[in-house]
C-alpha cells in the first residue's frame, strides 16, 4: 500500500529531497501553476479539491472553476469536488449530497478528459446507501473513501460503533469496486496495517509535519511522543528511552538516510523541527507494523476477519 504525503506547497523540509517519496498531495486552494516548481517535486502530484475547507468557510466553488484550477496546476491525480454528508444527515439529504458529488465528477471528467479524476464517496451510517454510491462509480478507474477520519481516528460526534462501521464500509468498497481504492486521510501508523489488511491500495497523511511542529515524533505501529523540553499542553506523553531506542532501531533497519549515532539522533529530535518532520515522514511512509494500542489492535483483528467473512450489505434502491 502506498502512502501519499500531504504537504503545503511552500514548505520546509521537503522529504522528497532526502529520500524516495512516490507521491505528494497538495490542496487546490494552496496551489497554482508554480506548485511543482515550488515543491521541487518530480513524482506523482495529487491535488485535493479543497471542498471541505470551502464549505467550512461558508463559500462555494463550481466544478468548472475547479477544472480551471486543476488545469493550471497540472496535477496527475485530481480529487473530485465532493459534498460530504454529515453522520447526522437523514438518508434523503445524504443521498442528495452524494448525487451532487456525482454530477461534479461528471463535469470534471468532461472538462478534463485527459486527467485522472478520482470521485470521493463518504462514509455514512446507512450502509445500504453507501453500497448504492459505490455501485454508481463502477466505471471509474479509482475511488477515494472520504469522511472516515472522525469515525476511525477521532470517534467523537459520530454514532456508537463508528470504527467498526467504517471498517465494514471500506471492506465493502474493496469487495464491490474493481479499481484502485484510496482511503483519504488515514495514513496514520496506527491505521496503515489495518488498511493493508483490507487491501486498500493507497492512503494519505499530513500528520508528519503537524506532529513535528508540536514537538512530537511518530512511532512505528502508531502513537506519538513528545521529545522536546517545551511545556506540554495536550497529548502529554513524553518519549521514554526505550521508545526512542525502538524508533532508532526501526529507522536504522529500514535505511533512514540521516542517522549519525544514537546520541546525535536524540539531540536532533529535541532541537530540530525539520529533523522530527523527516523522521515522521519516514515513519508514515514505511511503518506497517501491527498497531501498538489495544483499540487499534482490536480493529486490526477485525479487519483480518472481514477478509475471511465478507458479510453482504443490503442495497438501497
Amino acid at each position: 500500500m502506498r502512502v501519499v504525503l500531504g504537504t503545503p506547497v511552500r514548505t520546509e523540509p521537503k522529504p522528497w529531497l532526502h529520500f524516495d517519496v512516490a507521491a505528494v498531495m497538495v490542496n487546490a486552494l494552496d496551489a497554482d501553476k508554480r506548485a511543482r516548481e515550488l515543491l521541487g517535486f518530480e513524482g506523482e502530484l495529487w491535488v485535493d479539491s479543497g471542498g471541505y475547507q470551502i464549505l467550512k468557510r461558508g463559500l462555494s466553488i463550481s466544478p468548472h472553476a475547479l477544472a480551471r484550477r486543476y488545469r493550471d496546476i497540472g496535477c496527475d491525480v485530481c480529487l473530485s469536488l465532493d459534498i460530504p454528508p454529515s453522520p447526522a444527515d437523514p438518508p434523503d439529504v445524504a443521498d442528495r449530497k452524494a448525487e451532487a458529488s456525482y454530477r461534479n465528477w461528471l463535469v470534471l471528467k468532461s472538462e478534463l478528459p485527459d486527467a485522472k479524476i478520482v470521485p470521493v464517496i463518504h462514509v455514512y451510517p446507512d450502509e445500504g446507501l453507501f453500497l448504492k454510491w459505490i455501485k454508481r462509480y463502477e466505471g471509474a478507474e479509482e475511488v477515494a473513501i472520504g469522511g472516515a477520519v472522525p469515525y476511525i481516528l477521532i470517534s467523537r460526534g459520530v454514532p456508537r460503533g463508528s470504527r467498526s462501521t467504517a471498517l465494514r464500509l471500506i471492506a465493502t468498497a474493496r469487495r464491490e469496486f474493481g479499481g484502485r481504492l484510496h482511503a483519504l486521510g488515514l495514513g496514520s501508523p496506527s491505521v496503515s496495517a489495518i488498511l493493508e489488511a483490507l487491501r486498500v491500495d493507497s492512503t494519505d497523511s499530513a500528520t508528519w509535519r503537524l506532529k513535528a511542529a508540536y514537538g512530537k515524533v511518530l512511532l512505528p505501529g502508531g502513537g506519538e511522543r513528545h521529545v522536546t523540553d517545551r511545556q506540554i499542553n495536550f497529548g502529554k506523553k513524553k518519549a521514554e528511552a526505550v521508545e526512542l531506542a525502538e524508533l532508532y532501531m526501526f529507522l536504522k533497519a529500514t535505511g533512514f538516510p540521516d542517522l549519525d549515532g544514537f546520541d546525535d539522533y536524540v539531540a536532533r529530535l529535541k532541537a530540530s523541527f525539520e529533523y522530527r518532520a523527516l523522521v515522521n515522514a519516514w515513519i508514515v511512509l514505511r511503518s506497517r507494523e501491527p498497531p501498538r494500542s489495544a483499540v487499534f489492535r482490536k480493529l486490526y483483528q477485525e479487519a483480518l476477519s472481514l477478509l475471511r467473512v465478507d458479510t453482504p450489505l443490503q442495497e438501497t434502491q
